[in-house]
């Protein structure tokens, strides 16, 4: 494992999160990175590479919400285990299983699906302050879930909807595409539809984004969104002219 790295701050206008996030997980340090909005701070924990907890104020990303909106827990459910919740200062999320509103399993599945949005959402930030510590994790707030770093990143890329954000990533209809070395260790854990493994292998040689999008049958879209994933995770590289 590689020597952690020091704390680091600095503004998401002179860095991207898809590209901030990565250098950490590459890396496989563990930490805690932190981004800080105007009244909004989320924190994602990292343990050898992996994302394994987050946590964050905004009321959206609380887990009665997530089981609420699933329809696994009911509104009158909802209200009784918060009020339970805050009265014996339990976790609401052991609460819901004590009440017997959802099972053990849906606990740690949800716990999941919380850490994998609170850590998504960050994708879509462009404005914020952001501070990573390197180090142990607090050992009351580690859960090791170990989410995927490749699918993390992908996922929170698709989540992008700005086009102004992934056509200057991109950079150009004739900039080239490659596939770098060793790319099938780099995405073993990777998922990727038909479509997506199609596109990366008509970069085994430079493949201009002209061409790439005239031969894909995804949409011009997703196939710039997509590589510039594919970039982040380091598993293409690009160049403005061909070799």
């Amino acid at each position: 494992m590689s020597t952690p790295s020091p704390t680091r701050e600095g503004v998401l206008s002179t860095t991207t999160f898809p590209g901030l996030i990565y250098s950490i997980l590459s890396r496989k340090e563990t930490g805690v990175l932190t981004l800080t909005g105007d009244t909004i701070e989320k924190s994602v924990f990292i343990q050898a590479g992996r994302p394994v907890f987050a946590t964050s104020n905004d009321r959206d990303d609380r887990l009665g919400q997530i089981f609420f909106k699933a329809g696994l827990v009911s509104l009158e459910g909802l209200v009784h285990a918060v009020e339970r919740a805050a009265q014996e200062t339990k976790r609401l999320g052991t609460v819901f299983v004590e009440m017997g509103l959802i099972q053990p399993h849906d606990l740690v599945e949800g716990v999941r699906n919380q850490v994998r949005n609170i850590v998504c959402s960050l994708f879509v930030w462009t404005r914020g302050r952001y501070r990573y510590r390197p180090g142990p994790l607090p050992s009351d707030e580690v859960i090791t879930l170990k989410l995927s770093p490749g699918n993390t990143v992908l996922e929170g890329i698709r989540r992008i909807e700005s086009w102004e954000r992934i056509w200057e990533a991109v950079g150009g209809l004739d900039v080239r595409y490659q596939t770098v070395p060793g790319l099938e260790g780099m995405s073993r854990d990777l998922t990727l539809s038909l479509e997506e493994w199609t596109l990366l292998s008509y970069c085994e040689r430079p493949a201009p984004l002209r061409d790439l999008c005239r031969s894909s049958t995804l949409k011009d879209f997703e196939i710039c969104r997509l590589l510039w994933a594919l970039m982040t995770l380091g598993m293409v590289v690009r160049s403005s002219t061909g070799t």
